[in-house]
């Protein structure tokens, strides 16, 4: 006998469930207990992003982390290159995302970002990597508090490079618990901007630009409180 009877799955199945995990969940209990036989749920809609990562002298990049994180980092997938450089992750359908590409040695080669990928189609990239600067910072609030899990991700602000060219001129990171992070950059002018999903009373973006031009620290980012409106 089944847990669940024809009017309880009737009204489960047309709740709206909007996180990932728990579609994923609520599918191989349904299949579990034999409560449902569908093979592919209207849900379970992976979106596959892939590539292949090298160096300047196209030779495989393997233990690399590539992130992928929608437009407003509300959730990300990741996953490392093989041997070969090669990387696919399955993500949660969305509007649009971007791609961090982080080398597992930092500071021998540049982090890469790849944005405004269309987040409801598979995409297939070749990323060849650049050398740059291992540039470092915090994110605090007001107080001088370190604030975790905070994203900063990072652009090219060079009107006169061409997307390949912007592709290589930035990364993402997301801060530790004590605040920092830590990118290798190509050299250039670089916008900075920070996404807040964790903290409610702290604004939710903040962007700066910078000269990266060799190793070395940027000043604290202090998040500022959100304006109160009576």
């Amino acid at each position: 006998m089944n847990v669940f009877n024809q009017l309880e799955m009737d009204t489960l199945m047309k709740l709206n469930f909007s996180g990932y995990k728990t579609k994923k969940l609520l599918t191989a209990a349904l299949l579990a207990l034999g409560c449902y036989s569908a093979v592919n749920p209207a849900w379970a809609v992976d979106i596959i992003i892939s590539g292949r990562i090298t160096d300047p002298g196209a030779h495989p990049v393997s233990g690399a982390k590539v992130v992928v994180f929608d437009d407003e980092a509300t959730w990300s997938a990741s996953a490392v290159s093989d041997a070969d450089g090669k990387f696919s992750i399955k993500h949660e359908e969305c509007q649009s995302c971007f791609v961090e590409i982080t080398p597992r040695h930092k500071g021998e080669l540049a982090a890469a970002l790849i944005e405004e990928v269309n987040g409801k189609q598979n995409r297939r990239f070749l990323i060849q990597l650049h050398h740059g600067f291992l540039v470092r910072g915090n994110v605090v609030d007001k107080e001088g508090r370190p604030l975790k899990d905070v994203v900063v991700k990072i652009s090219s602000a060079d009107p006169s490079d061409d997307s390949s060219a912007r592709i290589h001129g930035g990364g993402a990171a997301v801060t530790s618990k004590n605040g920092d992070y830590e990118l290798c950059l190509t050299p250039g002018q670089k916008q900075l901007t920070i996404i807040n999903e964790k903290y409610p009373t702290l604004v939710k973006h903040l962007v700066q630009r910078f000269q990266v031009t060799s190793d070395g620290a940027l000043e604290n980012i202090v998040l500022p409180e959100k304006h109160r409106t009576n």
